[in-house]
């Protein structure tokens, strides 16, 4: 899955929060302008069009003049975040961890280190601030469902399950939380529910891509091929960025029997330009040469399957159904060559 978007706190809460977040006497001239200016770059980043690389320009004079405020390192980890860029996702941590050790009591900060750590696949460190950020903020909606998150990448979709049914009992229309409760009834196989939980995604409008991804792969494993296409074509149109979206698009034309347009959505889940968020922590070319291999397959081109199996297995020596399928291809290959 690709970086995470939900958005629970309004801009004028953000605002409110950092304006009686304080500043100790003497840090700056003017402490009074240095909140205010703290509070406007607070709304501006949970805008619906954010101006980042401004905010980001001024939140480092702020820190230039007084490298102690957590709440403008805070705001610039969220700014770093919010760019989508790999490279920036260490430099967000890096002020996450900053406000934290300033202030160890902004809660935010911690909630938003959690995320980001997700967002580079380091689930454990994830759970491990989202449980001390839980700890100050029991019963937090938003805390129990990044942490269900957590818990389901490391491999506990049951606890997944557990801790995104109690965010939405605290908010029943927390969407982030139906989200990652479809994802974690889909690793439980449980794919009626799943697909119930992300129908109810899609339709609220929230993260419209990402969700529809979701729903597709919940289509897709429940055998409804049909319904599987034409909302992973959503998924794609809607972000076409995301290689993820490709692949699981390439399965589905693929058993649809759509061979040709399965190896073109194929080629794009292997980007040639740089790599975006959710391809930099996550390996898909096992994934995608696995793909090409069962379509030339079905294509009845042994040597091009052959190739791309063992294109797997140079990737991942331990990819136990690419040697099956790969020793499967040489056999077949073997009798055409005798049969001649």
């Amino acid at each position: 899955m690709t970086p995470h978007r939900f958005r629970r706190i309004s801009a004028i809460a953000i605002a409110a929060t950092l304006l009686v977040a304080g500043t100790a006497a003497g840090q700056v001239a003017d402490a009074a302008a240095t909140q205010q200016k703290i509070a406007r770059i607070g709304a501006d980043l949970f805008s619906s069009a954010p101006r980042l690389a401004d905010d980001i320009k001024e939140l480092k004079e702020v820190l230039a003049a007084d490298p102690n405020l957590a709440e403008a390192h805070l705001l610039l980890g969220i700014a770093y975040r919010a760019q989508g860029s790999p490279d920036l996702l260490s430099e967000s941590v890096a002020e996450l961890r900053q406000a934290i050790a300033l202030s160890p009591s902004l809660l935010m900060a911690r909630v938003t280190l959690g995320r980001v750590y997700l967002d580079m696949a380091r689930a454990p460190r994830a759970r491990q601030e989202l449980e001390t950020a839980l700890e100050q903020a029991p019963g937090n909606a938003q805390i129990l469902s990044l942490l269900g998150e957590a818990e389901r990448q490391l491999g506990d979709s049951a606890r997944a399950v557990d801790l995104n049914r109690q965010a939405l009992k605290s908010d029943a229309t927390f969407v982030q939380a139906r989200f990652y409760l479809g994802l974690a009834l889909l690793d439980l196989k449980q794919y009626a529910e799943a697909i119930r939980e992300l129908q109810q995604v899609v339709k609220s409008g929230a993260n419209g891509a990402e969700a529809s991804m979701g729903l597709g792969m919940a289509y897709l494993a429940a055998g409804r091929i049909d319904e599987a296409v034409t909302t992973l074509r959503d998924a794609v149109r809607l972000d076409p960025s995301q290689p993820g979206t490709h692949l699981q698009l390439a399965r589905a034309y693929r058993l649809k029997g759509l061979y040709n347009d399965a190896l073109n959505e194929q080629k794009l889940a292997l980007p040639s330009g740089p790599a975006s968020l959710g391809a930099l922590y996550t390996n898909l070319e096992p994934d995608v040469y696995m793909e090409e291999g069962l379509v030339r397959l079905k294509q009845g081109r042994l040597e091009a399957a052959a190739t791309a199996f063992q294109k797997v297995l140079d990737l991942d020596a331990s990819a136990e159904e690419a040697k099956k399928q790969l020793a499967l291809v040489r056999k077949r290959m073997a009798e055409q060559k005798k049969s001649r």
